[in-house]
């Protein structure tokens, strides 16, 4: 049995790295391979999803170290053992492993100070320089999650890296099938304030006739107050809500859109939405190029109101179909392939 550890420090949370990072584990378990997880923090709801892991699957705590920047400062010094390994996150983990995920490269981490004239280098600049070249020293293998983070790559750091989709769980949507869906406008979002929802309410003043929701997890109550004493009428706020419930919205809606300022490196919510039958309405840079159709892609907000009406007045039984179709290709049982691939090549 081949051996594979597979390093991601922070597990506290169950938020899309750690999920991918869960998949990845179950799924090399499941094909027989010996893979330990390598974190310094695993939540009881994290160990749950791994409990039900088919296969050997162990578990190795280092110090738990909470602060980000004194993750990579230890990351630099990490001696892993002599086993295969997946460094999760090589964002904020400078771990030379055999295969190093990538989830963004955005930042260079060099500031243009226009009082000095010239470009200050920080400190993490200079952490990942040395790592980017330890990796091309030892032939390590760059994986990334879009076309977009690969060119983000090539531009900031002249590396050739190879795009592997994240895992998205399109089986739970592939039963909805609904051809009679309301004029409904759907957003899945934590409630926090750099998620952009204020756009949302912004675009519901202007398409009056239209029913927008927010549902997700109650991240930032004031926040979530702060909508709701400002939204407009045909605006429906969905705190907390459970699996049952997003099903539902998902069913009855015709239009997902995903409003965040942010560039996105995926854009996991997005091929949910999709893969429920939902035409997806959102900006036109991150990972969201490699899957939804341009016609429904918006440069800046203001676009996003012809954008959602041509969404609903477009959506019907064979808009939901390809949806679903483009969606499909990001599917657990793809990532399966594509991750074993990768593997045996490699190992």
């Amino acid at each position: 049995m081949k051996t594979i550890s597979v390093i991601l420090f922070d597990m506290s949370t169950l938020g899309g790295i750690q999920l991918m990072t869960v998949d990845t584990l179950c799924l090399l378990a499941k094909n027989r391979y010996d893979v330990t997880l390598v974190t310094m923090s695993l939540s009881e709801r994290v160990l749950t999803s791994l409990r039900n892991c088919e296969g050997n699957l162990k578990i190795k705590l280092l110090p738990k170290i909470s602060n980000v920047t004194f993750q990579m400062i230890y990351s630099m010094f990490y001696k892993k053992d002599e086993s295969f390994s997946i460094n999760m996150h090589g964002d904020i983990q400078p771990i030379a492993s055999d295969i190093v995920y990538f989830h963004q490269f955005n930042t260079d981490y060099r500031i243009r100070s226009s009082s000095l004239k010239r470009i200050i280098l920080l400190p993490q600049y200079s952490i990942r320089k040395r790592f980017i070249e330890e990796l091309r020293r030892r032939g390590s293998l760059v994986l990334v999650n879009s076309s977009w983070t690969q060119a983000e790559a090539k531009y900031f750091w002249n590396l050739d890296a190879k795009i592997l989709y994240p895992p998205v769980h399109t089986e739970k949507f592939r039963k909805i099938d609904n051809p009679n869906r309301s004029d409904v406008v759907l957003t899945i979002s934590r409630f926090s304030r750099d998620r952009g929802l204020d756009n949302v309410l912004n675009v519901a003043k202007e398409l009056k006739k239209i029913k927008f929701v927010i549902a997700g997890y109650l991240q930032e109550p004031e926040y979530f107050i702060e909508l709701k004493m400002k939204k407009s009428e045909n605006i429906e706020l969905y705190p907390n809500v459970n699996e049952g419930t997003k099903l539902r919205l998902l069913s009855v809606s015709k239009v997902y859109f995903n409003p965040t300022p942010y560039i996105e490196g995926f854009g996991i919510s997005v091929i949910e939405g999709m893969s429920a039958g939902l035409i997806p309405v959102t900006r036109n840079k991150g990972g969201v190029i490699d899957f939804v159709p341009k016609e429904y892609m918006f440069n800046e907000i203001n676009e996003a109101l012809s954008k959602i009406d041509y969404g609903i007045k477009n959506w019907n039984f064979y808009s939901m179909r390809m949806m679903k179709e483009l969606a499909d290709r990001f599917s657990l049982e793809n990532y399966e392939k594509n991750l074993l691939d990768i593997v045996s090549k490699y190992l």
